[in-house]
């Protein structure tokens, strides 16, 4: 094994480790790339998975971002054959995920959660039919609940579209949809070059983590590639890896308060086509005047948290004004009338 250091646009130098690759390789490769922060142990069961994928050669990237644990060590040690990143801070869901895209071997790509088990078979299914119809950006599965380590039916995500409150609507049973769930999305390269282009990134860099998953599947949409959900793709998740699931809003941290409502209304002003902006205007609005009474009552320190969201957004204004040029401009009519018929079919 030899180690280089590699410059990454947008980001610090860092340390990655590279190990002999697949040799001889006739399938088509998938750059896994799992991202790491504090999580053991559920991170090794997400590495074991990730490299029992069958019937398409795996290219296991490992993005550490600054763990304190000791969950990198024992990565290495278990993992012998994965590719290491060494972000060296917490760079976020976006940074990580940015950044490991940018190192990604081949033509597909897969961004997995620390908390995550893949089935054996769960690239070679999205594989398959994207090498088959070279129209689909992004595949993802039917995903369900680990529990204790357990595989269960429990439902937990799948294909969804957007309700008219920009609410993730889940569609189980649907095939082309508006994106697919953020903990194990397949991805082609092709497609997320494409979508960096105007903009100059994939994930966007401000998002840090929540909600920047939506805004990946919209681009994609605006960008003339489809989103197909494959009930035979599955996973299971822990939702637990990283950081601890609140079960109401207002209930998590201030923190992830302001990211959730800064980085949804980031993405409507960025992806919303002009006509759908205009015909849900109105209950966009209604929302946003309800919420900070609804948070008053539950817990009023989070409609400070509301207010720094609406200053975060009005500070970043222009930038997102240009963006949502960018990303417009450079959607064909076509695409954009599809993404009108799938936000519609809620």
């Amino acid at each position: 094994m030899t180690r280089r250091r590699i410059y990454l646009p947008g980001y610090p130098p860092r340390r990655v480790s590279f190990h002999p690759g697949l040799s001889g390789a006739s399938v088509p490769t998938v750059t896994i790339v799992l991202l790491n922060w504090n999580s053991a142990p559920v991170v090794f069961d997400a590495a074991a998975s990730a490299l029992a994928q069958r019937g398409v050669g795996v290219d296991l990237l490992i993005v550490d971002n600054g763990s304190t644990d000791d969950s990198l060590a024992e990565l290495r040690r278990r993992f012998p054959g994965a590719r290491f990143l060494e972000m060296g801070w917490n760079s976020g869901f976006t940074g990580g995920m940015n950044a490991g895209t940018a190192a990604a071997r081949g033509d597909y790509v897969l961004w997995q959660n620390a908390d995550l088990v893949l089935d054996e078979g769960y690239c070679a299914e999205a594989v398959r039919e994207m090498e088959a119809d070279g129209s689909i950006g992004a595949m993802g599965g039917r995903v369900c609940r680990l529990v204790d380590g357990k595989k269960t039916d429990q439902f937990d995500a799948s294909g969804y579209t957007l309700s008219r409150a920009h609410r993730a609507l889940f569609r189980p049973d649907a095939r082309e949809v508006i994106g697919v769930s953020g903990s194990c999305p397949l991805l082609r390269i092709k497609a997320l070059k494409a979508i960096r282009t105007p903009v100059g990134y994939v994930l966007d860099p401000t998002y840090f983590t929540y909600g920047e998953d939506i805004d990946v599947m919209l681009r994609l949409n605006l960008g003339g590639w489809r989103v197909v959900a494959s009930p035979a793709m599955r996973a299971w998740h822990i939702r637990s890896g990283s950081s601890a699931a609140a079960s109401r809003f207002y209930e998590k941290s201030d923190a992830t308060q302001v990211r959730h409502l800064r980085n949804r209304l980031a993405t409507i002003i960025k992806t919303w086509p002009a006509p759908m902006l205009r015909r849900r205007l109105p209950i966009l609005a209604l929302v946003e005047l309800a919420l900070p009474f609804y948070l008053l009552g539950r817990r009023p320190q989070s409609l400070l948290n509301w207010v720094t969201a609406w200053k975060e957004v009005w500070r970043d204004h222009r930038r997102l004004l240009s963006d949502r040029r960018a990303i417009q401009s450079h959607a064909a009519p076509e695409a954009t009338r599809r993404l009108i018929a799938l936000l519609s079919a809620d």
